[in-house]
């Protein structure tokens, strides 16, 4: 079961630029479900506490993504698997990662 994220109440940056999800064993492109390709983007996560730096994993690749700028989370979710060799370990998925848009200017 994924748990949605409130992106809200953390400050995101883009702390890497996309890449293919790759299988382990056969070396080919990752694909969800529904057959897309997936991607990592490495997100350094600022909110309470220490920073953290988490691969985020979408269908679609992201773009226009610069290493340090602020970025926004569509369908921000966590969820945790098994692996088959009995290991454990923590997915963080969303729907797009996105640069974020700059505040504009008051009118004068």
């Amino acid at each position: 079961m994924a748990l949605p994220v409130d992106a809200s109440k953390l400050l995101l940056l883009c702390g890497a630029p996309p890449e293919a999800v790759l299988d382990y064993e056969s070396g080919e492109h990752k694909k969800n479900r529904e057959g897309e390709a997936l991607y990592r983007t490495d997100v350094i996560v600022m909110g309470y506490g220490r920073p953290q730096v988490v691969g985020v994993r979408t269908p679609k690749e992201p773009k226009n993504l610069v290493v340090g700028t602020p970025v926004v989370i569509a369908g921000f979710a966590v969820s945790t698997f098994s692996g088959r060799d009995g290991g454990t370990g923590v997915l963080y998925e969303a729907t797009s990662v996105e640069p974020a848009k700059a505040a504009r200017e008051p009118a004068a």
